[in-house]
Formats: structure tokens, C-alpha cells, sequence
């Protein structure tokens, strides 16, 4: 009898500590990803309402998101990567690239202009320094 009281409190409260510890876990994404989730949909939903980013792993160590609102026809696509790898100094935990029209678009507008998005793709940058 005493061992099935145990058994009837301990499962519950196990069963609760682990959907707990799948909330606040998140995604597989890493912290910069997770950062620049949040800063950009912070800021879309300034002038998109509500806006909803979701993380994909393109290559190892190379992540895009995709964020989108009720009001954006298309999706805002960026590549996010560590701040070690931009070609500037940034001041954010992660580095963005506009990745097509829609985003490098919204990039120039609003509180996103603030996050000094860069709007050439990374192809771009790495030719550029080749080129001089």
C-alpha cells in the first residue's frame, strides 16, 4: 500500500518536471539562432503584428529563419549566423542576412532598420574582398 502512494505522487510529479524541461529546452537551434528569432520577431510584430519565426539548419553550423505575420504575404527568409563570422564588428549575439526581396526590403523600414541587417548574400561578401 505505502509503496503504490509513492509510486501514484512520484510518476505525476516526474511526468510534470519533464514536460517543464521540454518547454523551456526549446528547439535544437543554437543561442545565436534563438537570439536573432526573437529579435526579429520582436521587432516585425512592431509593424507586421504578431509575427511567428521559425529556425531551419541548412548546412553544419549555417541556419536561416523564416519569419512571417497575418499581414506579410511571404515569408522575411534570413541567414543567421555566430557574430564571429560577419565581416564587421556587431553588437548582437548573432549576425543576419536578408535573404530575398520581402526581407531586405523590411530590412531599410521600421525598428528592423535598427539591427543593421545586411542585404547582400553571403556569396556576395565573400567575393567582394577578392575583388580589390
Amino acid at each position: 500500500m505505502k509503496n503504490r502512494k509513492i509510486i501514484f505522487f512520484i510518476v505525476p510529479l516526474l511526468l510534470v518536471v519533464g514536460i517543464a524541461y521540454a518547454s523551456l529546452k526549446g528547439g535544437d537551434e543554437p543561442d545565436f539562432v534563438a537570439y536573432a528569432m526573437n529579435a526579429v520577431s520582436n521587432k516585425m510584430s512592431y509593424d507586421h503584428s504578431l509575427t511567428k519565426c521559425k529556425s531551419v539548419q541548412s548546412d553544419v553550423g549555417k541556419w536561416s529563419i523564416s519569419c512571417s505575420s497575418s499581414i506579410t504575404p511571404v515569408a522575411l527568409v534570413f541567414t543567421v549566423l555566430p557574430p564571429e563570422k560577419a565581416p564587421h564588428d556587431v553588437a548582437t549575439p548573432f549576425y543576419l542576412i536578408a535573404e530575398n526581396d520581402v526581407a531586405k526590403k523590411s530590412s531599410q523600414e521600421g525598428l528592423l532598420s535598427l539591427m543593421m541587417i545586411d542585404i547582400q548574400s553571403e556569396d556576395d561578401q565573400v567575393k567582394q574582398p577578392a575583388a580589390n
